[in-house]
């Protein structure tokens, strides 16, 4: 697949930028959305990896990668992000792929606009992570106490699983820290970072689709050695949007970043599983 190409279109809270791969119309493409403190460019080598028969797009979300601050940062408004990116890009239906809270941005996602979510595939993935307020406190000092860099530079590697990339804890820390403008500024992440971690709930949503009826067929994936997102919290994903789980051996929170090859292959594995109208 060819190198991706940069655009940049408005969303709700100021410009949003994104990746597009080129791929032939007849196919329904990929839209990727990224783990919080990420930014598009984490799918990079999944999308290449995948055969150039389907187009994609991942969004930076508001505040990440090239795209503008301006909150506020829960599920419901990086799904209006994607969205704008879908609308810009004259895509009506997409195949989602997800990971981390981008779990939660696809299930409001497909409850706000069910027409154009044709699946979801989820890496590491949850519906919330509800995080305690003693941990939510701790995280906050030690982003104040240590800035943004240096703060991923010493946990970044912790969400990772023995079998990740040499180099996946330094490209997450390059992901985390650069923005728009040079270094993300750290208010903006510490407070994108509380909401997703603490504040930040889609099952509510997920409870709607189900009373709904209309759920996108779904696979979610989910490393053995996921501290943030676990197994038992990619089976609640599974279950509340009807789809079947798969385990990924010695990998952690970032199957993406840490197989990219892997992850292609099982995205490439689901979707020709589904209906052929659905493909």
């Amino acid at each position: 697949m060819p190198h991706a190409e940069r655009l940049a279109t408005q969303g709700k809270a100021g410009e949003l930028s994104y990746l597009s791969w080129p791929g032939p119309s007849a196919a329904t493409p990929i839209l990727y959305l990224h783990p919080v403190n990420t930014a598009a460019a984490i799918w990079s080598a999944v999308a290449e990896e995948l055969d150039e028969t389907r187009r994609a797009l991942a969004v930076d979300y508001r505040a990440h990668g090239a795209s503008q601050a301006g909150g506020p940062y829960y599920p419901v408004d990086y799904a209006m992000d994607a969205l704008a990116v879908l609308d810009a890009a004259e895509v009506t239906r997409a195949h989602v792929v997800c990971g981390s809270i981008g779990g939660a941005v696809a299930t409001e996602l497909a409850l706000a606009a069910p027409a154009r979510v044709a699946s979801i595939a989820a890496f590491g993935a949850a519906l919330g992570v509800f995080w305690d307020p003693a941990a939510l406190a701790e995280m906050e000092r030690g982003l104040r106490e240590l800035g943004v860099r240096d703060w991923f530079v010493k946990h970044g590697g912790g969400i990772l699983g023995p079998a990740a990339r040499t180099d996946a804890g330094e490209r997450l820390t390059e992901l985390a820290t650069a923005g728009r403008d040079g270094d993300r500024d750290l208010e903006i992440v510490v407070e994108l970072t509380l909401t997703t971690f603490g504040y930040a709930d889609s099952r509510p949503a997920a409870a709607e689709l189900i009373d709904r009826g209309d759920r996108p067929p779904t696979r979610v994936f989910v490393g053995t050695h996921d501290p943030t997102c676990p197994p038992s919290m990619a089976a609640d994903l599974a279950a509340a949007l009807g789809g079947d789980l798969r385990i990924i051996e010695d990998i952690g929170h970032l199957p993406m970043l840490e197989d990219p090859l892997g992850t292609a292959a099982g995205i490439r594995e689901f979707h020709d599983s589904l209906p052929e109208d659905l493909r």
